[in-house]
């Protein structure tokens, strides 16, 4: 008796070490029971460093008691892969120590471009003039809060960060391409240094890069045209003679959905071309300007008649994919005004960058949308870039069969999913049926 006595007493007592444990550690990432709100992180441990490792001026440093102004000593215990690294370094060899970029713990930083621009004046300012220094701009407003992208501001603080900040922070971060703490320059002209952001579903570059022949060549030799091989890489084109404006040379290409000649410059700001599509206006002669950049470039290899011609496929591809895409926002712009979409812009969570109405293209939504809009998420920002993209990087079968076939294909898809959506409200009206809407969650 006394023995069974024991034997339930520790069982009683492990049951309450157990559950007191378990409900003292509140921080556990438990399962959510329903779909994540908005710019909330749904995790605690997240929000002791909140958005300060991709967004440096948000940076909250630790508090660590004692610290003095001595870093390697501490370092070389807790950190002596990053100390090697430093010390492996041309910041090393010009005496750059770590106070220099950090300041010390009394007022510890992350460094920003500012940091990086009291020595590198020039390429902080050319790295500000291109497509990467209005990364951050384009898709988070000043302190992190959100403004400028629908699709950003939809998601929960941990996927802002992980699937959205980590590549758009390039504005704010020269550690994106230079890897802290060797920073070596060899490794950013790596077309894999460029590969971690521009790649998959809707922007894969370095896969068309990498099936091109210009990849082929770069595989084989392993070695691109600045260090003395035969083929070009992504620097190469991009980043004519180091100049960090990755915008140089590119003409109707460029970020998100390209851009389209009309009567005047909108700068960084979008406007609609004839097809309904958000994307950047230029000029005739700005497209001229650029071109002859890039051809320029191309002439090291090619002849100047050959160089026009390729780009000149890559031109008609473009704007003959345009057009497809257009055909599919009549479609859906006219389900739109008959009232068709299921849900409508007001039955379901607003768009949080342009509220409730119809929202194509730039700030468009892949979540909490219609059936139809969501196939067209995909043709645009999936397979219209492969398309035009594909062609520019001169990769066939992304040009094709990635990007052309499945645009058509879906564009067909659409048409007929139109037709049986007014088929359809035509015999709920006629027999009097409320249509039922499909419901999202917040």
């Amino acid at each position: 008796m006394k023995k069974n006595f024991t034997y339930a007493l520790i069982f009683l007592l492990l049951c309450a070490v157990y559950s007191s444990s378990f409900a003292a550690d509140e921080g556990l990432p438990l399962p959510l029971k329903s779909y994540h709100k908005r710019n909330t992180s749904v995790t605690e441990k997240w929000k002791e460093a909140g958005r300060g490792y991709f967004n440096p001026y948000e940076y909250k440093p630790p508090k660590v008691e004692g610290a003095g102004t001595d870093c390697l000593k501490c370092h070389k215990v807790l950190t002596p892969t990053v100390v090697k690294d430093w010390e492996d370094s041309k910041h090393f060899k010009k005496d750059v120590g770590c106070t220099n970029c950090h300041n010390d713990h009394s007022n510890l930083i992350m460094p920003t471009p500012d940091t990086c621009g009291k020595c590198h004046a020039a390429r902080t300012m050319q790295h500000r003039g291109g497509k990467h220094g209005v990364g951050w701009k384009n898709v988070i407003a000043a302190g992190g809060k959100g403004g400028a992208a629908g699709r950003y501001l939809a998601q929960y603080s941990e996927m802002q960060e992980g699937g959205c900040g980590t590549c758009h922070s390039i504005e704010t971060k020269c550690d994106s391409c230079h890897t802290r703490h060797a920073f070596k320059p060899k490794e950013a002209r790596e077309p894999d240094a460029c590969g971690t952001c521009h790649m998959g579903p809707d922007h894969a570059q370095i896969e068309y890069y990498e099936s091109s022949k210009h990849g082929v060549i770069f595989k084989v030799e392993g070695k691109g045209f600045e260090d003395g091989g035969r083929a070009p890489t992504c620097v190469t084109c991009h980043m004519s003679g180091g100049n960090h404006d990755v915008s140089q040379g590119i003409s109707i290409g460029g970020a998100s959905q390209g851009k389209f000649i009309g009567q005047t410059n909108s700068g960084n700001s979008q406007r609609k071309n004839p097809n309904g599509i958000s994307m950047n206006e230029i000029t005739g002669e700005d497209f001229t300007r650029e071109r002859d950049k890039m051809l320029r470039v191309c002439i090291n290899c090619h002849s100047k008649r050959f160089a026009e011609h390729k780009l000149s496929i890559a031109d008609g591809v473009k704007i003959a994919s345009d057009a497809v895409a257009g055909e599919a926002i009549k479609e859906i712009v006219d389900l739109y005004n008959s009232g068709l979409l299921n849900p409508m812009p007001d039955d379901r969570p607003e768009n949080p960058f342009a509220g409730f109405n119809l929202v194509l293209t730039s700030h468009q939504l892949y979540e909490q949308t219609s059936g139809i809009e969501a196939l067209y998420f995909e043709m645009y920002k999936f397979d219209l870039v492969h398309a035009w993209k594909g062609a520019y990087h001169f990769s066939p079968d992304w040009t094709h069969w990635f990007g052309n076939a499945p645009m058509k294909l879906k564009l067909a898809r659409i048409k007929d999913m139109a037709n049986q959506l007014r088929r359809l409200n035509k015999l709920e009206l006629k027999l009097n049926v409320k249509p039922e809407k499909v419901e999202f969650g917040e």
